[in-house]
């Protein structure tokens, strides 16, 4: 009997549903809202789709078992997903490409730069809403995090418009 119990748990609990990325923090499980800044709905709920994929993806590196990512490569493949732009490969040449925009004029979308590593520019994510950005954390993995707090605002330097808002 304790063997067919065994064995029924054993099918049970491998046939359960693997999530995709595993570790995923309850801050990194939020849903990305889709709120029109300048795209259309459907332009909103493509990109908030392809953002919302990368979540709890881990850092580059970090598992041996999963396909890791780092900021700048996680900003490079969701804007050719999104809309077939070419960015940079690091978050330095990132910084200057696009429009540069103040941080009071931050729309959906927006590549932000930081200086996470001395006084060069270090670091990228995308612009969500309500000061919230989606990056990849290297300890963390693809996560949402405030701007807002100490650390981010202490290290924020800039954003970059690359999704042209007058031809969509």
């Amino acid at each position: 009997m304790k063997f067919l119990i065994i064995v029924i748990l054993f099918f049970v609990i491998g046939c359960t549903p693997k999530t995709r990325y595993s570790n995923v923090t309850e801050e990194r499980k939020e849903d990305i809202s889709v709120q029109s800044f300048g795209l259309s709905t459907n332009q909103n709920i493509r990109l908030g789709s392809i953002l919302q994929s990368y979540l709890g993806r881990p850092y580059a590196g970090k598992s041996k078992y999963e396909e890791g990512i780092d900021c700048s490569e996680f900003t490079m493949e969701v804007f050719k997903k999104y809309d077939n732009i070419r960015l940079p490969r690091t978050s330095k040449d990132q910084f200057n490409y696009g429009t540069k925009i103040s941080k009071s004029s931050l729309k959906y979308g927006d590549l932000l730069f930081f200086r996470t590593d001395g006084n060069r520019i270090s670091h990228v994510g995308i612009y969500l809403e309500k000061s919230k950005f989606i990056h990849v954390s290297s300890s963390h993995g693809v996560m949402i995090s405030g701007i807002r707090g100490k650390y981010w605002n202490q290290r924020y330097v800039g954003a970059r418009r690359v999704i042209n808002l007058n031809n969509k």
